[in-house]
């Protein structure tokens, strides 16, 4: 794909998360997408079939990056503490989301029920994050930084409670500092999870 071509391809994804974050996938229109970027309507059509294929890209590209920017706990010789690991991860995942609000209003809040293909897609990704969560755990558990209990527990309510935080953030209902979040989830790791 040529440059012009990418940028436009590009215009037209920013445009549609903005309009999914505002008005949600079943309201928007394709005539929103094309009318914020100022293209013809055949143009959208020469780059995607329907505003689905638009919202299934989004949220799957975003949930990749939320995913690959969570590294494995290391504990070898010179590696930082896990708790640094930790905050570490923390911090790349939070500035992302701060970054790009949109995609955490329709990824968190409006992308399951929207197609079965995207379900399967969304459920996959949270299936390896719980699997990738719960590994981390269990490595915690036996090192002794993790308390004893049900992981799986431990698991989903951490997930909720972080996807429920990035939101609140993102809309204004909490502080949006990106150090006062991660020292905030920090703090309830530690009062919560971490021994």
């Amino acid at each position: 794909m040529t440059p012009r071509r990418e940028k436009r391809r590009r215009e037209l994804l920013d445009a549609a998360r903005d309009i999914f974050a505002e008005k949600g996938f079943v309201a928007a229109t394709v005539d929103d997408i094309v009318g914020r970027t100022g293209v013809a309507r055949g143009t959208f059509y020469l780059y995607f079939d329907d505003k689905l294929q638009v919202f299934g890209e989004l949220v799957s590209d975003f949930f990749a990056r939320v995913a690959g920017s969570i590294r494995p706990i290391e504990l070898g010789a010179g590696a930082p503490t896990p708790r640094e690991q930790l905050r570490a991860n923390l911090g790349r995942v939070v500035s992302l989301c701060l970054a790009e609000p949109g995609n955490v209003k329709i990824a968190f809040s409006t992308a399951f029920g929207v197609d079965a293909a995207l379900d399967e897609r969304l459920a996959s990704f949270y299936a390896s994050l719980h699997t990738f969560m719960d590994e981390t755990l269990e490595t915690g558990q036996r090192i002794g930084l993790i308390r004893a209990g049900d992981r799986r527990l431990m698991v989903s309510i951490a997930i909720g409670g972080f996807e429920q935080l990035l939101q609140d953030a993102v809309s204004g209902a909490v502080p949006s500092d990106e150090a006062e979040l991660v020292d905030a989830l920090m703090a309830f790791l530690e009062s919560g999870l971490l021994v």
